[in-house]
């Protein structure tokens, strides 16, 4: 018996469904000031849940899944559901313990907190 016969007379296994949704990669701005680096992402339709967002290695990752509102039989589809993946470069200096996410009205809103070591220091200039 040949191995593409033996293969074809398998029992099939359970094949598990995967959804595919097409990823984007969302608009970003950047802002930085003395304190922090700010990142205002869009991100319409993703839920509070569905966000992901990862510090690693100097990478900073932000993943976001849209959700379905309605469980009804579209009559007409348009709309095309998608997912949001952006990766960005982090400079050292960053405190990773001070992140600070929030979500509203479909824009993700990311501060990173600069160290002390980043943050810019007035030095003193004495008489003397």
């Amino acid at each position: 018996m040949n191995n593409a016969t033996h293969l074809a007379k398998r029992p099939s296994a359970a094949v598990e469904p995967v959804q595919h949704r097409d990823t984007v990669a969302p608009p970003v701005d950047v802002y930085e000031n003395g304190e922090e680096l700010l990142l205002v992402a869009d991100v319409p339709g993703a839920s509070h849940e569905g966000i992901d967002v990862q510090l690693e290695k100097g990478m900073l990752t932000i993943h976001a899944r849209r959700t379905e509102e309605t469980s009804a039989s579209p009559l007409a589809a348009e709309y095309r559901p998608r997912h949001y993946f952006r990766t960005f470069s982090v400079p050292q200096g960053i405190d990773a313990t001070k992140i600070d996410a929030q979500l509203s009205a479909g824009v993700l809103r990311l501060r990173l907190a600069k160290s002390d070591s980043l943050k810019p220091r007035r030095v003193e200039v004495k008489q003397g």
